[in-house]
This record gives structure tokens, C-alpha cells and sequence, in this order.
């Protein structure tokens, strides 16, 4: 079984370069930034570093899949940090405006777990949805700028800006 899922891979790695003309591949990213939260029914509104690692496929030039480990830092208020971090899978949909420049919008659902300190843990699934923009220098190098929310239960507002680096295969 590992043979066959090694054979399949090597085969879509190889052929990669073939498709990253017309805009379908493989990518990989890391992203850092501002990560905030704001609780419901609380004054606890704080934000810290946060970073992310992704990988996507797009599929055509337009529409593509990314999976995302999203870490939100520690963010404290009042003498409470909540330590948030989980997996992001989202649908994206892109929009070349140039050979270079596009604009991206996704769609998704974020499994989330949250460690608040003093208060124990809490987990779950939630949607998640973002805008952006990309430039690339080459066809396998470029960066974006970022921005996403994460619709949370308890939360008026969870959100990520981020700056990312990104690699076409």
C-alpha cells in the first residue's frame, strides 16, 4: 500500500511542472500576523502573534482545496490567556487579474481546540472564510496578504490577518 501511495505521488510531483502554466498544482505556504479574539458577553477582547503552514492543490486556474495548521499565539486580557490553534480545510476561489497579481476568497471549516487558563479546554468545528491577495516573482514563488475570520460559538469576533510566503511545485 505504501508503494502504490509513493508511486502516485512521485507521478503528481513529476508532473506538476507540467501544469503550473496554466494556473492547477500543488502549493505549500507558511503565513504570519495578527491573530485577535473577542469573547461574547465579556470585555475579553485580545489579540498576539499567529502563524500558519498550508498546503493546497489547485484545480483549475479558478478553484482550488487548502488545508491550514493555524496557531493563534496567546492572547491575554484581564489576566486570562486562551491559547487557540487547529486545522483549517477550505475551498478557494481565485481570480487572475494579471499573469502575476490575483485576488482569493475561501470558504471552509476550522476544528478548533482553545486552552483558556484558569478555565479549562473547549473544542469544536466551526466555519471559517477569508479574502486575499497573491503576487507572484516566478511561477513557484510569491506571497499574499491575508485576512480571516473564523465564526466561533462564544465569540464575536476570531480573526487572522496574515502575510505569507508561497511555493508552486
Amino acid at each position: 500500500m505504501r508503494l502504490i501511495f509513493a508511486v502516485l505521488a512521485a507521478a503528481g510531483l513529476a508532473a506538476t511542472p507540467a501544469f503550473a502554466d496554466d494556473g492547477t498544482g500543488f502549493y505549500v505556504g507558511a503565513g504570519v500576523g495578527d491573530y485577535g479574539i473577542e469573547l461574547d458577553g465579556n470585555s475579553f477582547d485580545a489579540n498576539d502573534f499567529g502563524y500558519k503552514v498550508f498546503g493546497g492543490y489547485n484545480f483549475i486556474k479558478y478553484l482550488g482545496a487548502e488545508i491550514e495548521y493555524i496557531d493563534g499565539g496567546s492572547p491575554s486580557d484581564q489576566g486570562v490567556s486562551i491559547d487557540m490553534y487547529g486545522f483549517n480545510f477550505s475551498a478557494v476561489g481565485i481570480w487572475p487579474v494579471t499573469d502575476q497579481f490575483d485576488l482569493f476568497a475561501k470558504a471552509g471549516l476550522i476544528s478548533w481546540r482553545a486552552d483558556a487558563s484558569g478555565f479549562g479546554n473547549e473544542s469544536g468545528e466551526d466555519f471559517s472564510w477569508g479574502v486575499g491577495a497573491g503576487f507572484d516573482f516566478t511561477e513557484q514563488f510569491g506571497v499574499r496578504g491575508e485576512y480571516q475570520a473564523f465564526e466561533i460559538e462564544d465569540t464575536s469576533d476570531v480573526y487572522l490577518w496574515s502575510a505569507s510566503v508561497i511555493w508552486r511545485f
